[in-house]
């Protein structure tokens, strides 16, 4: 998070916490879960940052780059995370980190971008990292009191910005920001202004909590010795008690001392979902935000858009419908990438079609009814309309490529029967793709003639679909996975519409929304076996495609021999 305030994110900025598959060939697709396997949609950084949201952390992660994280978390204090094989886990525990790195970096936050301590050993500098090291030993007594030796003039060096370190204090001790994940009096509330960070690593083997007041910077690592996973204990039910009350304690005979806020930051009243300015569609529920300089909104609000609804059919108006029919909604519009959340989540949504509120088709005497004005077509499928009144003497369907064909293509005979909004003509539309218009033409007897056009989407190509992970065969320990990540490729030459997860025969998700990826959940009763996977494609007009099946296997843990005499 410090680095991106760096590099021009913000405590306003909107990330949206939504399932996210993340590539990592050769490895299998990283789909990060949060701690309460909950994704929460849109999320300030603030929000994300506070309640301590795995899944914004990676993203972030993924937008700034991996090698300017390590660089800064280097120069604060960190001494480790130097191999090159860590990724976008890092953020979820996927590298190591020792107590006392971690209360040291820390420090540097509540010193306003100051690291405070002794020169590193010449011979121990390393180009990049820190340049200070934190003194252990602070004062020598003897038995009867006597100072014998004191450190007393430790050196400092600024390392970040006092702003961006500012901010990342006013995030961390905002309770009420956190209160949603933790609640109001959790264990990272002390008795005084306090700031404070949990962390469990994705395999529940480490639990932390990283906190400090403006006298003291402590680190608490709660897991088991030998490495061996902890009762699925997070941060903020293992090593948050321990920081607290060890905060509590150590803290008692010190002054209550507040954070101080250097020179130069800017406040802003935004809009408390998308973070940008309030406009007149924008909700009640404002905040006022801390920015670096230069980095405010200067946007308007592009989550809460109106739309204008003809509200006896419930469809987007047009300009002929009468204004006394016509109101203005708001709607939340949200980045494609979160379709499905908004979806689970019964987001309302505007409608997608019109109210042309002019002479309805269904009472004109040449009108095509269906299919409906750029709907999705394909195989053989009836179109029905009008064809009928005036001096009527028959009546012919024909087809042309594209939005203003060049030629004409009659569909079936001329037919003398007048039509009341009913079937007109079956067309059999198999061998094309693409836009077509279709035109439906009324004969007279006095030989004029009377049109309607309809333009349609022709789409007969299924679409393609396989199964990217996990690999046929592939094995996972019961014991050691609490799902399985399954994702698919799927295409479409046209318009894709979702994407079917089978796992044994039986549905278990609907995706929307590329990458195609979801997880199953392996059932707490269920024994080793073999399994089988496979996904279907629908595009927008039907069309079906499933792929081929893939199987792996559910084992147990090998049982680790007992030692010997």
């Amino acid at each position: 998070y410090s680095q991106a305030f760096l590099e021009g994110y913000t405590p306003a900025t909107l990330i949206m916490d939504v399932r996210t598959s993340f590539n990592d060939y050769p490895n299998p697709p990283y789909s990060p879960e949060n701690y309460d396997r909950v994704f929460h949609g849109p999320l300030l950084l603030r929000q994300a940052l506070a309640r301590s949201v795995n899944l914004p952390a990676v993203k972030l992660l993924d937008l700034i780059g991996l090698q300017d994280v390590l660089a800064l978390a280097h120069r604060l204090g960190i001494n480790t995370l130097n191999d090159d094989r860590y990724g976008l886990s890092l953020t979820l525990g996927g590298g190591e980190v020792t107590p006392l790195d971690m209360a040291y970096a820390y420090s540097v936050f509540v010193n306003n971008g100051v690291m405070v301590g002794r020169p590193v050993d010449p011979q121990n500098l390393r180009p990049g990292y820190r340049e200070l090291d934190p003194v252990s030993i602070l004062r020598v007594e003897d038995a009867q009191g006597n100072v014998l030796e004191e450190y007393r003039v430790p050196e400092a060096r600024q390392v970040l910005d006092p702003k961006v370190a500012y901010l990342i204090t006013h995030i961390l001790s905002d309770n009420d920001a956190r209160a949603p994940a933790f609640g109001l009096n959790s264990p990272l509330r002390l008795s005084r202004p306090a700031a404070a960070k949990t962390g469990t690593s994705d395999d529940w083997r480490d639990s932390w909590t990283i906190g400090y007041v403006p006298q003291l910077s402590t680190a608490v690592w709660v897991g088991n010795a030998d490495n061996t996973p902890t009762d699925r204990v997070p941060g903020s039910l293992g090593a948050a008690f321990i920081w607290h009350d060890f905060m509590e304690a150590a803290l008692k005979d010190m002054p209550v001392e507040v954070f101080i806020e250097p020179p130069g930051l800017e406040r802003l009243v935004v809009d408390a979902t998308s973070g940008l300015l309030p406009t007149q569609y924008s909700p009640p529920s404002v905040i006022t935000e801390l920015f670096l300089p230069g980095t405010a909104p200067t946007t308007p609000d592009d989550v809460h858009k109106a739309f204008y609804i003809f509200r006896p059919t419930g469809l987007l108006a047009t300009a002929s419908c009468p204004l006394e029919l016509v109101e203005e909604r708001v709607f939340e519009i949200y980045p494609p990438e979160a379709d499905d959340w908004v979806r689970e989540n019964n987001i309302l949504q505007p409608p997608t079609e019109y109210e042309p509120c002019g002479p309805s088709p269904i009472h004109s005497d040449v009108a095509i009814i269906s299919p409906r004005p750029y709907s999705y077509v394909r195989g053989i499928f009836n179109i029905e309309g009008n064809a009928r009144g005036g001096d009527f003497q028959r009546y012919r369907v024909l087809f042309g490529e594209g939005l203003n064909p060049s030629a004409w293509t009659q569909i079936g005979g001329d037919h003398s029967n007048q039509v009341s909004q009913g079937w007109l003509e079956s067309w059999d539309a198999s061998a094309l793709n693409g836009l077509y218009t279709l035109q439906l033409e009324v004969i007279d007897h006095n030989g004029s003639l009377r049109t309607a056009t309809l333009q349609i989407t022709v789409d007969n190509t299924p679409p393609e679909v396989e199964i990217v992970y996990p690999p046929e065969g592939s094995e996972f320990v019961v014991e050691d996975y609490e799902w399985v990540i399954l994702e698919a490729a799927a295409t479409d030459s046209l318009s894709m519409d979702r994407v079917e997860f089978y796992v044994d025969d039986q549905l278990i998700a609907t995706d929307t929304v590329s990458p195609y990826n979801q997880k199953w959940i392996i059932p707490r009763n269920i024994g080793p076996g073999q399994h089988r996977i496979y996904v279907k494609a629908f595009d927008a007009a039907g069309n079906e495609t499933q792929s081929g099946e893939v199987t792996f296997m559910l084992t147990k843990p090998t049982p680790t021999p007992s030692g010997g005499g």
